[in-house]
Formats: structure tokens, C-alpha cells, sequence
């Protein structure tokens, strides 16, 4: 898997920088901007999809004193980068909009606190994940088009080269989403009661 400095030199060419970075603490003007950018830029890349190797599923912990409006109130889960969607316990099956549970980000004294009507709630979450070993690669494809996107005007003030790394990163996501779709399986489709009263 690549290493943080290897993204960002991957980055750095895209935007046809030839000096490649060794670290972030090096004097450069490249190393500066990859120091200033990256860290968030990983985040935003990370909130930006569904990225199966950083996906956590946890139950959250009640913590009582709900908000008006709310039937209960939990912590916002410690590691959590995104919440993608509350669901019951046990529930494994992709939600239709139908299915899906209404819930609302808050804060109080503790921090941050999710507000929903489901008992017993568990959380789909993007968590934060720092250590660049455990990257898939079209992650990190898609983390050096982003950066490229930051890159280019600084490094080369060619706007040209920032709207195609633009077009590249969006081209990344959804060629991850298809990947994505094709590492998981659903639970299969339970039968209607109208083909189980035939048989």
C-alpha cells in the first residue's frame, strides 16, 4: 500500500511537478503544501464515500435526558468520522429510502450526541482512519486526484490541470462505488406470501 509522502508525490505529478517530496518536514515549498493539505483532504475523501475498509458498525450507548421531539439520545461514537445510517440490531440488508431511520447530529456538554426514535440503535459509520496501510488503492487514487486538486494552482498556476484533476477525482469515486457494490452481498430477497401459499 502506498505511504502518505507516496500519494502526495503521486499527486505532485499529476500536476507535473518533477521535485518529489521525502517528508512533510522537509524545506520545500511542495512539502508545505502537502503538510498543510492532507490531513483534511484525507478526511473529506473519507466523508466523501461509503469506503468498505473503513466502514465500522457499532450499537450506541444510550445516554438518557433525550432532546424534545427525540425518543432517545447517544453518544456520538468515538471514532466516527461520517454517520451513514441508523439501524436496528441484527439488521444486515441495505436500507430502501423507505427504511431509513430519521436521525439528527447534536451536542451537549459531552460532545457530539445523535438524536433518533430507535431503541437500541446502531450506528453505520465512516470511521477515521490516519494509518495510510490500511488504504485500499482506488482510495488512494482518489486521495492523490483530490490533492492534486489543491496542488495545481500553487505548484504550476495552470487552472487547466486543476479542473482535470477535478474530473479525475469525481471519475475515482465513481469507479470505487462500483467496486464497492461488488464486494458486498445482500441477504436474499425473503419470498412473498403469495408464492409460499402456491408452493
Amino acid at each position: 500500500m502506498s505511504s502518505d509522502v507516496e500519494i502526495c508525490n503521486i499527486a505532485l505529478s499529476r500536476v507535473a511537478y518533477t521535485q518529489p517530496i521525502v517528508s512533510f518536514t522537509e524545506r520545500s515549498k511542495a512539502a508545505e503544501l502537502c503538510r498543510v493539505f492532507y490531513s483534511s483532504l484525507r478526511e473529506q475523501v473519507l466523508q466523501a464515500f461509503p469506503w468498505p475498509f473503513a466502514e465500522s458498525i457499532v450499537a450506541l450507548a444510550d445516554i438518557g435526558s433525550q432532546a424534545p421531539g427525540w425518543a432517545f439520545r447517544y453518544r456520538y461514537p468515538a471514532d466516527c468520522l461520517k454517520v451513514r445510517n441508523i439501524v436496528q440490531p441484527g439488521w444486515r440488508r441495505a436500507l430502501r429510502s423507505d427504511q431509513q431511520i430519521p436521525f439528527l447530529i447534536g451536542y451537549d456538554p459531552g460532545g457530539r450526541v445523535i438524536h433518533t426514535d430507535q431503541p437500541e440503535a446502531v450506528c453505520r459509520f465512516t470511521f477515521k482512519v490516519e494509518d495510510s496501510t490500511f488504504f485500499d488503492p482506488q482510495f488512494a487514487d482518489a486521495l492523490a486526484w483530490r490533492l492534486a486538486m489543491e496542488l495545481a494552482l500553487p505548484l504550476s498556476s495552470k487552472p487547466d490541470l486543476q479542473q482535470f484533476a477535478a474530473q479525475q477525482y469525481r471519475q475515482a469515486l465513481t469507479i470505487a462505488e462500483g467496486s464497492a457494490f461488488q464486494e458486498s452481498q445482500d441477504d436474499p430477497e425473503p419470498e412473498s406470501e403469495f408464492i409460499m401459499v402456491r408452493s
